[in-house]
């Protein structure tokens, strides 16, 4: 079931630790069966994803949007970011509302804890603010005044150790200066810990000298991050991506020929299956504890 180049990303390895059995769900048996039609329907089931997490795509969305009419000589005015985000916005809103309509239509999966969504006025707003206080923030109008910048797409990957990473910057700026390689974290502040990470794998991109510019969103306010890493923290980072790689290796050999997820472990809290788009067909659907203490006796048996 395991790809042949082992992947590393970042949703892979937060999904991972969030929950194992829905790691193997979407990048195991949700990949090898893309060409069924139930295999499909999985598929498109994490494809369904909250308003909230919608909200923040848009602002990264729309950031970029920004960042690349601006080098082309482009300055939008304010009701432009707002028409923009709005517009973008409810078209996200839209597209999952489809694909929920149809996932639930053709009758093969049972989605019931997910609900069609509408733009709502108080997130709308939310979201504008976060982009007028990022595109007026200092540092990342310094960043735009001068030098060229090119934009990169998240599909962009880099081969290193025989492991493909995805955790490409958002875009890259050139200047006097030097390399600036530039990454919005709209869903909230991360921890050094991650930050650090976060930093060296995206020096992968670039040069020994590159500079890593992080921005992190917080209560519609952004945090700044400037690091320049260092050899160590880079092998530091791919030794962790390899831990990763090992343990979805062995969700992977614990699924086995016939895809029995039987030992593959539930979520450790309940809050990881609060919004999850494949809780309709997991044990923990009737109450986690108790899935947990189903699965606990029948590996004990």
């Amino acid at each position: 079931m395991f790809p042949s180049q082992p992947t590393w990303s970042t949703s892979r390895s937060n999904l991972l630790q969030r929950c194992p059995r829905a790691f193997v769900l979407r990048y195991g048996l949700g990949e090898i069966s893309q060409h069924h039609p139930l295999g499909q329907d999985l598929l498109h089931a994490f494809e369904i994803q909250t308003p909230w997490i919608l909200l923040h795509q848009t602002i990264r969305l729309v950031v970029l949007d920004y960042v690349e009419d601006y080098a082309n000589g482009t300055v939008w005015s304010t009701g432009l970011v707002r028409a923009r985000f709005a517009t973008d916005y409810t078209q996200l809103l839209n597209k999952r509302n489809v694909i929920l309509k149809r996932v639930q239509d053709k009758g093969r999966i049972r989605i019931s804890n997910l609900q069609r969504s509408h733009p709502e006025n108080h997130l709308i707003e939310m979201g504008v603010e976060a982009l007028i206080n990022i595109i007026q923030h200092p540092e990342f109008v310094s960043l735009l005044k001068q030098g060229r910048i090119k934009r990169m797409e998240p599909t962009q990957s880099i081969s290193s150790n025989r492991v493909r990473v995805y955790n490409s910057p958002d875009f890259i700026h050139h200047s006097e200066r030097g390399e600036t390689l530039v990454k919005l974290n709209p869903f909230g502040e991360i921890s050094a810990y991650r930050h650090q990470r976060q930093a060296a794998l995206l020096r992968l991109y670039g040069g020994k000298d590159s500079t890593i510019l992080q921005f992190s969103l917080r209560q519609r306010c952004w945090n700044v991050k400037k690091t320049i890493p260092t050899d160590a923290e880079v092998n530091d980072a791919m030794s962790l991506v390899r831990l990763d790689v090992e343990q979805m290796e062995k969700l992977y050999s614990l699924v086995g020929k016939n895809n029995n997820l039987d030992k593959v472990a539930l979520a450790d809290t309940y809050r990881s299956c609060m919004n999850c788009q494949v809780r309709f067909i997991c044990p923990s659907k009737d109450g986690l504890e108790r899935a947990r203490a189903e699965q606990f006796t029948l590996m004990c048996v």
